[in-house]
């Protein structure tokens, strides 16, 4: 398998949803922070799933990010975490396809809860990419007592993530075949 997991994370959950599918896709797939995932890194990987939290319906923007730096998460006030870069700036220096993506987002319930995956999809198609399945949203809560990384990920919403590696993984392992069998 030849795959990695790209995200951008600051209070933890989207790392952990990208850690589980990067699980769930197996055979030493890592999930990789933006500031890790270089050109040598992703290398000629197959398929590259990408995820980020939705901020004001999209990707984290600097001036999201810096509103995120500006808040405490929880009674003992974990900072968020910005020592990579914005999943927006790696996806403009995105490789040119032919290759295969999957795109995931962290977000809340409700219609303002939607969005990053729409941009994420757009850069990879741009850059000649095709979609090996349709993109997943992971929930979180909007508020926690908890000072922990990922205490906003809702119940169930990494085992979700895992099965969607899995899921993916064989996608891939189908996609592969057809591109092996003779015409």
């Amino acid at each position: 398998m030849d795959a990695v997991v790209v995200y951008e994370s600051m209070w933890g959950n989207t790392s952990t949803v990208a850690r589980a599918i990067a699980a769930g896709l197996g055979r030493g797939t890592q999930a990789l922070a933006t500031d890790a995932a270089t050109p040598a890194a992703i290398g000629s990987c197959r398929l590259v799933v990408a995820g980020a939290p939705v901020h004001a319906m999209g990707l984290p923007t600097d001036t999201t990010r810096a509103s995120a730096a500006a808040k405490r998460q929880g009674v003992d006030g974990l900072s968020a975490d910005l020592g990579h870069p914005p999943l927006r700036d790696w996806l403009e220096g995105l490789a040119a396809g032919p290759r295969l993506y999957a795109a995931f987002e962290t977000r809340i319930r409700g219609p303002l809860g939607r969005g990053a995956v729409r941009g994420i999809a757009r850069a990879f198609e741009e850059a000649g990419w095709a979609a090996l399945d349709e993109p997943r949203g992971f929930t979180v809560a909007l508020t926690t007592r908890s000072a922990e990384p990922a205490a906003l990920l809702l119940p169930g919403q990494e085992e979700a993530a895992h099965r969607w590696g899995e899921h993916l993984r064989h996608l891939l392992v189908e996609a592969e075949a057809e591109a092996a069998s003779p015409s």
